[in-house]
């Protein structure tokens, strides 16, 4: 890929000083000689190139990175989760009994590495400015649903014409930036056959659990090593055994050189959502009565999954990666409520108001009733809209988690579009280019926990009773009296109870069925779902006017900020390409030093200190490990070895599985988290203390190599070094 197909950008959204390492730069905006000037690297534009096709976005809502030159992929063992799950299920169904996931995998040969299932990796190829074109149908005086309407058509034709042109071995997305403040359309190579080649234990990817979330020090191999493959003639297609390794134009090499105190470190990968330049509102409804409601709506769920993946083992390997992601979130929102609080980003994004708005009033007094409106009128729409919908919202997410429900709406729903005349009739999720990933996710061949169904329902169905006479579902109303039972689990039980939508093959049947063919059924969940998709529309369709009158809101403000600052930054993050700079750097909590790393000896201690228990349990493949080498050998080539360390680099969600790399573009490490001084960073960056968390790569590879076997693998990594 020649330098031409870099993106390059350079937008005005700033809105305060920079601090020293804060920036989740675009590869185009990266600020180059401000990084040669603080750091002494000076990237060159084949370094950007570099940096642009090795990383790789990952469908499960992570980063990876290409490591070698036959399509190696380094990720966390947490965004490769699914991958190692679906692979333990396959395993099961050839009569293995093994659970990958707690025992880990290391493939002896190339050609005992394993399909990931429904897994795509993505490079993005191209970008470009469609901010204009996206706009054109805008006109004066459109209601805000018109001004939606209007877009979301002309974003399908752009990204229609452009699959049309780029091929099904693309993706075109077009995708706002600071809520529309400007629009890219992204070009991503999609790359559909992934599979397993290394995972460690759980134990090892997840020491600590739940408690160590976002804390520091930590002790992880939070690695796994995948691999893409295409066909022989270079096609994208789903798992063939007769395809080949994927050789990447551009990959990024691995070094066992580790890092020290004061190290330049990069970070390429795909964050997945910021706030920095909200409207305050926005934080005082999240933190007041958003984030709570999102942390009780989650603990529910949780507890439910671990109680019915605590029933079976089968269940367990089922219901592992939504209890893994699901907690992961929990705490996350725990945490990041606590650091907005603590921190009172309100006051600091008001107190950003108040100035802006005496700059209005010194410099463009035409301005300031325009703004004085926009402010009002956003505080205005949380209220009537966000706040006013909330329970309706929650109950129908609830009946929507049940899979019978999901499955038998999007069903239907499917057959209904598809009997469109064209794309442009047709809702945007249901357009053509789609349809095979709509077959994929309602055909997918694993068995549903049936009693969690029931409970799922049960508790949507008590959310919606509940709901005040003019916001009741009239789907549930129509389900009473067919019942004759106002009661919550009944209702759960006659909609699951005799249904078939829970069977795969009755799916396969049913997937590209004729709409009549709903509508005549019978079948108690496609009745319920008949009755349930208008009110499902209608939310679908609301909700898209409060995104489309949010985002105008924010642009304009962007738009303001930009009159005030007049600086060129980072936009807000929204799971695109993104570099960030740092260095490697220990901080103080409470008054304490912290070390920029950790050793592999006290991950040892600590899990003595914890009486070798749960989530601190060490597992038995290492504990045999350093038996067999014994106490000398440990102490004098192990016991100092580098286990995690931290860098002042600007990351969120979506970082995990980005290597850290140093000032020679090598990959030093993985991030895998970022600590709790850093949770507020979503919406305001903090240097002081906030720090990403990196497995040091030479920790991972030497536990793949010496405790799990995969020397050859290790190798390949290490190829040309």
């Amino acid at each position: 890929m020649r330098s031409r197909m870099l993106c390059v950008i350079v937008v005005a959204l700033a809105v305060v000083t920079l601090s020293a390492d804060e920036g989740m730069w675009r590869i185009g905006q990266l600020p180059v000689d401000t990084i040669a000037n603080r750091y002494g690297v000076k990237l060159t534009p084949r370094d950007l190139e570099r940096l642009q096709n090795a990383a790789v976005r990952i469908s499960s809502g992570g980063t990876g990175t290409f490591a070698s030159p036959n399509g190696l992929i380094l990720t966390n063992h947490h965004v490769a989760l699914d991958c190692i799950r679906t692979s333990t299920l396959a395993e099961q169904e050839k009569g293995g009994g093994e659970n990958l996931i707690e025992r880990g995998f290391t493939a002896r040969m190339m050609s005992e590495e394993l399909p990931c299932r429904r897994f795509r990796v993505q490079i993005e190829r191209s970008s470009r400015d469609v901010t204009t074109e996206l706009n054109l149908d805008v006109k004066s005086g459109m209601s805000m649903a018109q001004i939606q309407q209007v877009r979301q058509a002309r974003r399908g034709e752009i990204e229609r014409a452009c699959t049309q042109e780029k091929g099904a071995s693309f993706t075109c997305s077009v995708v706002d930036f600071n809520s529309g403040a400007f629009s890219q359309l992204i070009v991503y190579e999609d790359f559909n056959d992934i599979r397993l080649v290394y995972a460690p234990e759980k134990q090892l990817g997840y020491f600590g659990g739940d408690e160590m979330n976002f804390r520091f020090p930590r002790y992880v191999s939070d690695i796994s090593i995948l691999r893409a493959y295409v066909g022989r003639d270079g096609s994208h297609g789903e798992f063939n055994a007769a395809n080949v390794p994927y050789r990447p134009a551009h990959y990024l090499r691995v070094t066992l050189g580790g890092v020290k105190e004061g190290d330049v470190t990069f970070v390429a990968g795909n964050p997945g959502n910021t706030n920095r330049y909200r409207i305050s509102e926005s934080a005082v409804y999240n933190t007041s009565r958003g984030m709570p409601r999102l942390i009780q709506e989650f603990q529910t769920e949780l507890a439910l999954l671990r109680t019915y993946a605590s029933e079976k083992p089968e269940n367990q390997v089922l219901l592992q990666e939504r209890i893994f992601g699901l907690a992961n979130t929990l705490k996350y929102t725990q945490d990041v409520l606590a650091a907005l609080e603590s921190s009172d980003v309100v006051k600091q994004q008001r107190e950003r108001e108040r100035q802006f708005m005496e700059f209005l009033r010194t410099r463009r007094p035409d301005l300031v009733k325009e703004y004085e409106t926009l402010f009002a009128d956003h505080k205005k729409l949380y209220a009537t809209t966000v706040e006013a919908n909330a329970d309706l919202d929650a109950a129908l997410d609830w009946l929507e988690k049940a899979s019978v429900v999901s499955y038998a709406t999007t069903l239907y729903e499917f057959a209904q579009e598809r009997a469109k005349p064209s794309d442009r009739d047709r809702d945007p999720q249901f357009q053509e280019r789609f349809w095979n990933d709509v077959r994929q996710a309602l055909t997918v061949d694993e068995p549903l926990v049936s009693g969690l169904e029931e409970d799922v329902l049960a508790i949507g169905f008590e959310r919606a009773l509940k709901l005040p006479a003019d916001r009741q579902v009239p789907a549930v109303q129509s389900l009473v009296r067919r019942a004759g039972t106002s009661d919550p689990r009944a209702l759960a039980r006659a909609v699951t109870g005799a249904s078939t939508v829970a069977k795969t093959d009755v799916r396969k049947m049913l997937v590209d069925a004729a709409a009549a063919t709903f509508t005549a059924s019978t079948d108690p969940a496609i009745v319920f779902a008949r009755d349930l998709l208008p009110t499902i529309q209608e939310r679908r369709a609301r909700t898209r006017v409060l995104n489309e009158t949010l985002f105008q809101h924010r642009a304009k403000f962007a738009q303001g900020l930009v009159l005030w600052k007049g600086n060129t930054l980072y936009p807000d993050a929204n799971f695109t390409l993104r570099v960030t700079y740092g260095k490697v750097a220990g901080y103080n909590s409470g008054g304490k030093a912290v070390p920029f790393t950790t050793k592999f000896a006290d991950m040892f201690a600590l899990a003595q200190a914890r009486g070798n228990r749960g989530d601190f349990a060490l597992p038995a493949a290492l504990v045999n490990w350093r038996t067999r080498i014994g106490d000398t050998a440990f102490n004098q080539r192990y016991a100092n070895l580098p286990v995690d360390f931290v860098s002042t680099n600007d990351i969120t969600g979506g970082n995990s599985g980005s290597a850290t790399l140093n000032s020679r573009l090598e990959i030093v490490g993985l991030i895998f988290d970022g600590n709790e001084q850093a949770m507020a960073s979503d919406w305001a960056y903090s240097e002081g203390a906030g720090r990403a968390l990196s497995t040091n790569i030479r920790f991972a590879l030497t536990i793949a190599r010496e405790v799990q076997g995969a020397g050859w693998i290790v190798d390949e990594l290490l190829a040309g070094k």
